[in-house]
């Protein structure tokens, strides 16, 4: 109902604006060759060509045309970033460096901001992709001024905020596998001091994936979304507000399940894949942010920035595996609430001495309901079987009951003072406590998990668990400046993500250590010929200790996170941007990253094995990636066609510390294109599209479970095709 109630006023909204904007609509400025975007990649306003830290910067606009509606979406263009679903959730992997434990204990290595607010859950990670100003993906440590837990990098999603101005946007998109994708939004100013915005977004497509079972297909998609906010602002006085509502039902992800220990099957020509019980996902949310923010006459800035997040998201996976003669379904559900505080003073970011500083509150408080499910026995067990009086149909075999607190506070400060007209210095750092705390218990009832034949016996084990952890981090710069377009930086970042706690049910709580990471990079930005030639470049070294790896391992032998040790991470990026002529555009980001495991090494796998993984490479981690694209404009009457084609290319990586051959990737190309037309007049445009043009099987994920007992594989998505139209006024 509130969901309907936004997506409608959106559209009401939209239809006065419509008329009043006609004639009001602002033109947009010229920008010499390539231009820039700006970004707040260090908490303040600045040319993206002239931030010294590694980022790659989209705009909304270019996200929209290339059809990126989602944070997995963004991998299919980012050479730096890895994004794989996990049992419904999702983790994101830059420079090799992720957290793959997305349990209820679990943070990020990699956040995903939205407007500034952190949550832990990457279940509703996708559900701000609409409306936006620019997506900004930071690369290394950014514990200082950004958040907390983030030792690999930040990906900042920013959405567009009220203006003073008349004026919207509208887009539709048609393509195969019955997708039709949908997103508007209107801005009003009602006054000359307030203005309000109402954005909305529909996506629906059918399983990309067959599944011979109940669940007929999987990795479909029925998601919507509804924003609105209100802005004032009025000489050095702005006050900010947003709501936004979620909605999502799908069947969830795909999940081809192969033999536990390999061999991998062959990925060339994918059919239905087996399943044998239902499956499906829901989310619904609800957020709100704000801003209060006050700049005085003597150049302090004040800024007051808070939010609420409240999540309910059930996923029933297919559980059913070999060694237990049933229909399992895993049910999991998750209810957590979020609170982001944080106050931050700063002066004027161009005087000499620019100096920023705050105080940083996090807090979510989760309920996890969750366990493995007997639908109904099978084989000899199955109804009218001749063990049917052994069999445990409609009975949990493991059920976790939790409540959990996150608590973590920080305060921080960053000085950024020019030495002389063309090199500055640039300090800070933060210290942050971190509190963890779980209650509740796991059941466990022995013959409708491990075997019917089993005694039956109930075991009640506490999940009780309780971790706090402080630490400081700290950054340091030098930018040197030789000429107005030229950067070159060199920096050096500690990042720290806090520890937690493992239990698998029938063991007390396992307490796991917090990560340290120390990153040194040199880099530089250039923009050259009049801004028609852009070339940037860094190298970056990482000392990665207390690594936290995760193994899903059977619920009677322990699993979860355990430290492995020590990491050495070296690498280089480059990237290129050109302008040839007028109509001629091209890009070229590449990376190369050597990310190894120390020596001495040797943990236990998901069967109790100890294995030796020195020197193995990091999960998530390719050696070489690389990203291009190709825009040739052509003039046709009073208007223009724009041919657009890109490509990414990703070396073989491994989904496991154990570097296991069944659970990697092959190296792969995706390649996409599309062309579009757009009139000088009119502010609309129609682009045709094909993405993953040759239909390749590329794994997004793969994992050796120990529970069903076989080995999981996801894939992204095949061959799409269709057309999008969009209107701006």
């Amino acid at each position: 109902m509130k969901l309907n109630f936004l997506l409608v006023s959106v559209s009401a909204f939209a239809l006065p604006t419509i008329a009043m904007a006609q004639d009001a609509a602002s033109e947009s400025q010229d920008q010499a060759g390539l231009g820039d975007i700006i970004v707040t990649a260090n908490r303040t306003a600045s040319s993206a060509q002239d931030t010294p830290t590694a980022l790659n910067v989209y705009s909304g606009d270019s996200l929209r045309d290339a059809g990126i509606a989602s944070v997995r979406d963004l991998a299919t263009i980012d050479p730096s970033v890895n994004i794989s679903p996990s049992a419904g959730a999702a983790y994101v992997a830059v420079r090799g460096i992720a957290s793959t434990d997305v349990t209820e204990i679990g943070d990020p290595s990699v956040p995903v901001s939205r407007d500034g607010f952190y949550t832990n859950r990457s279940f509703s990670l996708n559900s701000s992709m609409y409306d936006l100003a620019r997506i900004e993906v930071l690369k290394g440590p950014q514990g200082t001024l950004n958040g907390r837990n983030s030792t690999g990098g930040l990906v900042s999603i920013i959405t567009n905020r009220p203006k003073f101005e008349n004026g919207g946007y509208a887009s539709v998109e048609a393509a195969n596998f019955g997708t039709f994708n949908g997103e508007m939004g209107a801005n009003l100013a009602v006054s000359d001091t307030f203005a309000i915005r109402a954005s909305g977004t529909y996506l629906t497509h059918d399983g990309y994936r067959k599944i011979d079972g109940p669940t007929t297909s999987g990795d479909d998609e029925d998601f919507a979304s509804g924003r609105i906010q209100a802005l004032y602002a009025s000489g050095g006085l702005s006050a900010w507000v947003s709501y936004q509502h979620d909605s999502r039902t799908v069947n969830g992800d795909a999940i081809l399940r192969g033999t536990l220990g390999g061999p991998k099957p062959s990925f060339s020509d994918l059919g239905a894949f087996p399943g044998n019980s239902a499956q499906k996902t829901t989310l619904e949310g609800d957020r709100v942010r704000w801003e209060l923010a006050y700049s005085t006459d003597s150049n302090l800035n004040f800024i007051y920035a808070g939010g609420f997040d409240s999540q309910n998201w059930v996923n029933v996976l297919d559980a059913t595996g070999p060694e237990y003669p049933a229909n399992r379904q895993f049910r999991q559900n998750e209810r957590p609430k979020t609170w982001n505080h944080e106050f931050r003073v700063s002066n004027d970011s161009s005087s000499r001495l620019f100096f920023q500083a705050g105080y940083f509150r996090f807090s979510e408080n989760n309920t996890v309901d969750s366990g493995l499910y007997n639908l109904d026995m099978t084989g000899l067990f199955a109804d009218g079987g001749p063990l049917e009086a052994l069999g445990q149909p409609d009975q949990y075999g493991i059920k976790f009951d939790y409540k959990i607190r996150t608590r973590s506070q920080a305060v921080f400060a960053q000085v950024d003072y020019d030495l002389t007209d063309r090199l500055e210095i640039s300090l800070g750092g933060r210290y942050t406590w971190d509190k963890k705390t779980r209650s509740g218990q796991a059941l466990l009832f022995l013959p409708a998990l491990a075997s019917p034949f089993a005694p039956a016996l109930r075991l009640t084990t506490p999940g009780d668990g309780n971790l706090s952890d402080s630490q400081p981090t700290w950054h340091a710069g030098l930018n040197f400046r030789p000429k107005p377009d030229t950067l070159i930086y060199a920096k050096y970042d500690r990042g720290y993500k806090s520890g937690g706690f493992n239990s698998n049910g029938s063991s007390a709580a396992v307490p796991y250590d917090s990560e340290q990471l120390d990153a040194f990079e040199i880099g530089t930005k250039n923009s050259l010929l009049g801004n028609t030639l852009q070339i940037n470049g860094d190298v970056f070294y990482s000392n990665y200790r207390g690594y936290q790896a995760s193994q899903t391992s059977d619920v009677l032998q322990g699993s979860g996170i355990f430290n492995v040790g020590s990491a050495k991470i070296f690498g280089a990026e480059a990237e290129v941007k050109a302008l040839l002529g007028k109509a001629t555009r091209i890009g070229l980001n590449a990376a190369y990253l050597h990310a190894k495991f120390g020596n001495g090494i040797v943990v236990n796998d998901g069967d109790g094995n100890p294995q030796d993984i020195s020197g193995n490479r990091l999960p998530n981690a390719p050696s070489f990636t690389v990203t291009g694209s190709f825009d040739q404009d052509i003039a046709v009457g009073a208007g223009k066609i724009t041919a657009h084609a890109d490509a990414k290319y990703s070396s073989k990586y491994y989904f496991s510390a154990f570097n296991l051959d069944d659970i990697s990737t092959a190296s792969f190309v995706v390649t996409n294109a599309s062309i579009g037309y757009e009139p000088d007049h009119g502010g609309w445009k129609v682009i045709a599209f094909v993405r993953n043009i040759f239909d390749k099987n590329v794994l997004a994920y793969a994992q050796q479970n120990f529970v069903s007992h076989t080995n999981n594989y996801q894939f992204q998505p095949p061959r799409t095709y269709g057309v999008r139209a969009s209107v701006s006024f």
